[in-house]
């Protein structure tokens, strides 16, 4: 075997003090699955297939794991408008039994009444326009978010404004999920907010790798979808 596969091979081991990320989850706290651990109500992922949204196969399956999975206390979301993401959000929660609380902003929201009836109890609903209103959210909130869905204006100025509102009132170890991480300005919104942060912020980068593409007359096709992950420390 030759010294570089030798190397290759060599036991590695995770350097505690650069790594910030793996210190801050060490301090999380586990929920006892033990007595149900493979138990689970498909019936829940129905609303994967009806939520009213603008989120491919992949997306609205991602969402629903990430809300499932990290169980978030404190929600909020830039841009519900019929209230598609909320609803898959709202069905993780109540699959885990969570009485967690959601704060959803859009200026002109169109939720339908018997999709609202699947949320009042939960969501509380901001008719406004982002960032303006984020600390007004947050006052309401009254803790630090953990989880957060940006999904508002799709501009570059848009993306990174909503993204700098929320962050400060983002708690340690939460999470900022972006739609449309592949389309151009998103994309740069995301590259630029983070490499602003570097102390602060880590890029898992895209989840999902569905895309939907929009043919224009001219400037060439433009690439939609995505969900892009950024942990805050």
């Amino acid at each position: 075997m030759s010294p570089g596969i030798r190397n290759w091979f060599r036991p590695r081991t995770v350097d505690r003090v650069r790594d910030p990320v793996g210190r801050l989850q060490a301090d999380l706290q586990g929920h006892d699955v033990t007595a149900f651990a493979t138990e689970f109500d498909v019936a829940r992922l129905g609303v994967i297939a009806t939520a009213p949204m603008l989120m491919s196969r992949a997306e609205r399956l991602m969402l629903f794991s990430l809300a499932f999975g990290l169980r978030p206390r404190c929600y909020l979301e830039i841009g519900t408008f019929q209230g598609g993401s909320a609803l898959i959000v709202a069905a993780a929660l109540d699959a885990l039994g969570s009485d967690a609380r959601m704060y959803c902003v859009d200026p002109a929201p169109q939720i339908a009444p018997a999709h609202w009836a699947q949320l009042q109890q939960r969501v509380q609903l901001f008719e406004a326009t982002s960032p303006e209103i984020i600390p007004t959210v947050a006052a309401a909130a009254g803790m630090p978010f953990d989880m957060a869905l940006i999904d508002g204006d799709h501009s570059y100025k848009g993306a990174i404004r909503d993204a700098e509102a929320v962050l400060p009132y983002m708690a340690h170890g939460s999470y900022i999920i972006f739609h449309d991480g592949f389309f151009v300005e998103v994309r740069r919104a995301i590259d630029d907010f983070v490499g602003a942060h570097p102390d602060q912020l880590v890029d898992f980068g895209l989840l999902t790798r569905e895309i939907t593409i929009e043919q224009r007359p001219k400037g060439g096709p433009l690439q939609w979808g995505g969900l892009r992950v950024v942990y805050v420390r």
